[in-house]
């Protein structure tokens, strides 16, 4: 199967292109699990079992096409929601002390998440 968009080839079962993002569609089906693995709790040493979902992960930082290595709030609003657009989810941000030759810098990075 290829992605109708950019014609990529595409891995069964995926939601989107992992070239261009875009959404693929996908005949109705029951969803498959897998009943093997567990994630553990150690605050309440119990196991759960996994849904067999699988994720994919993107890290948006101000090196990111979106910046041009400057970080603006409107641009990364504006590359967030081209994202979400693809299925991506924010699931984490945060700043970081980058050393430089000049000095460190900080850097805004932020974690995105979609199910493949």
């Amino acid at each position: 199967m290829n992605c109708t968009n950019c014609g990529s080839p595409i891995n069964p079962g995926s939601k989107f292109c992992t070239r261009c993002g875009t959404a693929i569609a996908t005949p109705s089906a029951a969803p498959v699990t897998s009943s093997q693995g567990a994630n553990f709790d150690f605050s309440t040493n119990t196991a759960t079992p996994t849904t067999g979902k699988r994720y994919e992960y993107k890290v948006l930082s101000q090196k990111d096409k979106w910046f041009s290595g400057k970080f603006d709030p409107a641009i990364l609003e504006q590359a967030m929601n081209a994202y979400a657009q693809q299925g991506w989810r924010v699931i984490g941000c945060a700043t970081a002390d980058i050393p430089g030759f000049g000095g460190p810098r900080q850097e805004f990075v932020t974690v995105l998440e979609r199910e493949v």
